[in-house]
Formats: C-alpha cells, structure tokens, sequence
C-alpha cells in the first residue's frame, strides 16, 4: 500500500486512510508512511482532534510501537492537541532491521524527519516528546539543534536505568561486544515485566509480533553509551518542558531524571503513584490531565 520512495526532498505523508476516532467525537486516526530518500520509510499515526491548538510528535519507548499510544493520544486530542506517533526505523511497520540501529543519529534522525513533516503545517504550536527510549531520542534531537519543538513532553525518560553494569562489564560490552557481535540478540525474550500492571497490555506486548522482544547488542550499548555521556544537569536546556515520572518505576532511575533538569524553571516535574514504567499503559488518564493542567498554566 506504500507508493514509491524513489523522490528526493523533504520527508512528507504519502497516504492516509482516515478511520473512526475511537469514541471521540470530532478526532480521527490517519496511518501512512513518511517517505524519506536514503533512508527506510516510517509508518506514522496521526491522532487529530477537529481544530488542533498545538502538534505534538511522540516517540514510542523501546519494545513496543506507536499503536499503543493512540489510546493516549485521543486523551490528548480532548485537549486540541494533534498527536503525531511514528514507528522508529526497526520497529513496528517501519522499514530497516528489527531491533538495530547503525548509530544513535539513526534515531534521532527519525525523529527529526517526523518534527520535519509536522512543521510543514506550522500554523499552530510544534511540540515533541516521548516516553522512556522515546523520550531519551526526543531530548537528543532538541539538544543537537535538529528539532525546533516550542515545548517537550517526557514521560519516564530512559535518562537513567536501574541497571547499571560494572566497569569491567562496561568495558567488554562497549569495547569489544560492540564491534564484534553487535547484531547479536539475546536467547530469552524481552517481556512487559517492570513495565506495566495491566495484564491485558502485558498479554497484547507478549503476543505482538510487531514487538521488538530480541533487541540487538547494538541497540542496547548505544542507548547506553548516550545515558553515560549525558551532562547532568543540561545547562543548556532552554525549552518548556512537562516531565512525568512514576514513582514506583523499576526501570529508569527518577534521580538521574531529576538531576537533568535540577534547577531549572522551565521544567516542571510531576511524580505519580499507582503506576510501574509506563504512564501511558497504566494511569493515562493521569497522564493526560496533567498535559492539560500544564498548558492552561502556561497560558
């Protein structure tokens, strides 16, 4: 259902099939691909409410894809917030190898080509986040400059994990099992343990075969050599930001979220119970209502 990708020039939406909106009077969901030269295509999910007051690209955490924020999206469009939600290069229905990437600039160049087609309607305010790994390629695309969002919306952002290897382990894995064995994946497979309380979101992520469950050694170090070199805290950080943590999150560390942004006013910090890792999964109702209560106190 793609059409050719053989056309030089900025990245756009080559096809969209509208469908209901899920119960939500005046939003639709759209799917299509952008189309980008040189690069693998991008399934992309356009959540919109019938007048948008702000466009926001979120970028999907690690192990699932973008059809999982859509329930959160149409939250987000009772706001007037238009939810653009991509699928990374080697996951979901986008192109490239499932689980790898070449270099980190490989994620936060599909983020930029997402932030690039959502500009080209600029008639209204341009945000981006994401959650957890989505949220880490989102800030790495603002801090190098590639994205011109107004205001950033982080949920659990894999700034930090819990776990951490030794010096000696760090060094073999980065060293040594980067370059040798880097397409290498793992026997076992990745689940939702950690992640989220709802069984039902837990059985839909064991059983999608869109899932990432077997990611590469590759991805794994690189994301874990951006977490090490992060400058804690960014003093360069100048963009309005909304920052949603869980507090009984087992995965990403809050502290080394917290230090990222330690004193600055233009981010504000809001911490939830009942959740694990994943807001959008467990309490978006939550979620959503903190994104509301943040743009009407911004106004």
């Amino acid at each position: 259902m793609q059409e050719s990708a053989d056309r030089v020039g900025p990245p756009r939406i080559v096809r969209a099939w509208p469908t209901a909106g899920g119960g939500n009077p005046g939003a639709t969901v759209e799917v299509g691909f952008i189309d980008r030269s040189g690069a693998p295509d991008l399934f992309l999910r356009k959540v919109r409410p019938a007048v948008p007051r702000a466009r926001l690209a979120f970028v999907h955490a690690s192990l699932v894809h973008s059809e999982y924020y859509v329930p959160f999206a149409l939250r987000l469009a009772d706001l007037g917030i238009e939810t653009w939600l991509p699928d990374l290069t080697g996951h979901g229905r986008s192109g490239g190898t499932r689980g790898y990437t070449r270099s980190w600039g490989d994620a936060v160049a599909d983020a930029a080509a997402v932030f690039a087609a959502m500009a080209e309607s600029a008639d209204v305010p341009l945000w981006v986040g994401g959650e957890s790994y989505g949220a880490l390629v989102t800030y790495s695309a603002v801090q190098r400059g590639l994205i011109g969002a107004q205001a950033c919306l982080f949920l659990s952002p894999a700034f930090g994990i819990h776990f951490r290897p030794s010096r000696s382990l760090w060094w073999i894995l980065s060293r040594i099992g980067l370059p040798a064995f880097g397409r290498l994946r793992p026997v076992l497979r990745l689940t939702a343990e950690g992640i989220t309380r709802d069984p039902m979101v837990a059985r839909a992520i064991r059983r999608d075969a869109l899932c990432n469950h077997r990611y590469t050694l590759a991805f794994l170090v690189r994301m874990m050599q951006v977490q090490y070199e992060l400058q804690r805290p960014d003093p360069a950080w100048r963009t309005p930001t909304l920052m949603l943590l869980s507090a009984e999150d087992p995965i990403t560390d809050n502290d080394v979220s917290r230090e990222m942004f330690r004193g600055n006013p233009l981010v504000d910090v809001r911490e939830a119970q009942g959740a694990l890792h994943s807001l959008v999964a467990d309490i978006p109702q939550w979620a959503a209502q903190q994104v509301g209560r943040w743009v009407e106190a911004a106004r």
